[in-house]
């Protein structure tokens, strides 16, 4: 049985060594892939788990809950461009589940950055390309953001993270004041939050970053006047 266990697992060390040699790579699609890094940041869910304890291989899972057709479609266009793959669509409400279950592009992603409600983190390696944080931030953005007509807002339960957003904000020239807020009940997190208030940085965020998200980028045009 060990012999067995090992000759699938070498097979499957393979398969994914030639699945992820067939990624593309290119320029364009790394600025991409930051991009789907953001939307997953925002509102994603990755996962590698074993149905079982006694299950012997794992199960790869990545849905990404859009809530916006242009962006959902912006999503699917990019894993396309980029894996080959096309995930399982499902509308409920206002809502959008896009499934798919490739161990490739979970595997590709996690070896980049991490994610999860607490533990998001950034694809480092990615934002060396020019245009990589801002295809990042506005896919975030777009995932997690409010627009108001005086404000883009955006919240998070991961601080360390939410307050490295403030800053490559502020590297984009972009003002955001910065707030902790502390609920009574102590079973809730602590919420860092961003509040992007001037005329003149929501401008610059139009200008540099914007929304792949229909609504939101309407609201921030006519905030501005547009």
């Amino acid at each position: 049985m060990n012999n067995l266990r090992e000759a699938a697992l070498l097979r499957w060390k393979k398969k994914l060594k030639e699945d992820l040699s067939k990624i593309r790579n290119n320029k364009k699609n790394l600025i991409k892939k930051a991009a789907v890094c953001g939307f997953l940041a925002g509102d994603g869910s990755v996962q590698i788990r074993k149905e079982k304890p006694t299950d012997k291989f794992y199960r790869y899972q990545l849905d990404f809950f859009p809530d916006d057709k242009k962006m959902l479609n912006t999503y699917l266009r990019f894993v396309k461009e980029i894996y080959e793959l096309s995930p399982t669509i499902r509308r409920r409400d206002n809502m959008f589940t896009a499934r798919t279950s490739q161990r490739v592009i979970v595997h590709d992603l996690t070896n980049l950055c991490k994610f999860g409600l607490y533990k998001w983190s950034f694809p480092s390696k990615l934002f060396k390309i020019k245009g990589a944080k801002e295809a990042w931030l506005r896919a975030f953005f777009s995932a997690e953001a409010y627009v108001g007509k005086k404000v883009i807002k955006i919240q998070s339960v991961n601080i360390k993270s939410i307050k490295e957003v403030r800053n490559m904000l502020s590297k984009l020239k972009i003002k955001g004041n910065y707030y902790e807020y502390v609920s009574k009940n102590e079973n809730n997190s602590k919420v860092g939050m961003i509040f992007v208030n001037e005329k003149e940085s929501r401008l610059i965020y139009y200008k540099k970053i914007g929304f792949w998200h229909s609504k939101k980028e309407k609201v921030l045009r006519e905030s501005l006047g547009l």
